[in-house]
């Protein structure tokens, strides 16, 4: 009787264990990482962006860092800028693309918002700058908006179309708001 009971449990195992579903595989594609600092060096010389995110995701050669996503800009080890935006797809050749971003440039004091939700998207090419659809700007010596945006970094070389810019007369909007800046 003990006999029969074993083999009549074995074989319910053996049923058991032939009738579950087969494990899913694991994804051969991308690679998937939570809770990321991202470090990004550009062909440019003595140039390091920092990226902190909740994810990075790679997809064929594409990294994108999303979710809190805060990336800095270095420059012979000091800062340079700071970048949020909700995500940011790193391309071949290590050109950003943001679907909108806020920017701090430290040197001039400059807040940047690079486009907006539904205004399309922002590409940070590493040798130029930044090309934006729209662009809001805040600085102690200049505010204002325009269309087509294109700058390098330092705001040195700016081009826009349907500027609307103001600069106060013989003073300044006020003092400089970004962290660690100088006017």
């Amino acid at each position: 009787m003990v006999r029969l009971l074993l083999l009549l449990l074995v074989i319910l195992g053996m049923v058991f264990w032939f009738l579950q579903s087969p494990p899913r595989p694991l994804p051969t594609e991308g690679v998937r990482l939570k809770g990321v600092e991202f470090y990004l060096f550009p062909e440019e010389e003595a140039v390091e962006w920092r990226f902190t995110g909740q994810e990075m995701v790679e997809e064929g050669g594409v990294f994108r860092i999303q979710g809190g996503l805060k990336g800095e800009r270095y420059v012979e080890d000091r800062l340079d800028l700071r970048l949020f935006a909700p995500e940011v797809v790193v391309e071949p050749g290590d050109n950003l693309r943001a679907p909108f971003a806020r920017v701090e440039i430290l040197k001039g004091c400059f807040r940047l918002q690079l486009s907006a939700p539904g205004r399309g998207e922002v590409l940070i090419r590493q040798r130029e700058g930044f090309f934006a659809p729209w662009v809001r700007i805040e600085a102690p010596n200049l505010r204002g908006e325009a269309q087509g945006f294109r700058s390098d970094f330092g705001m040195e070389r700016i081009e826009a179309e349907s500027p609307r810019f103001e600069f106060p007369a013989g003073g300044t909007f006020g003092p400089c708001t970004v962290e660690g800046g100088s006017s």
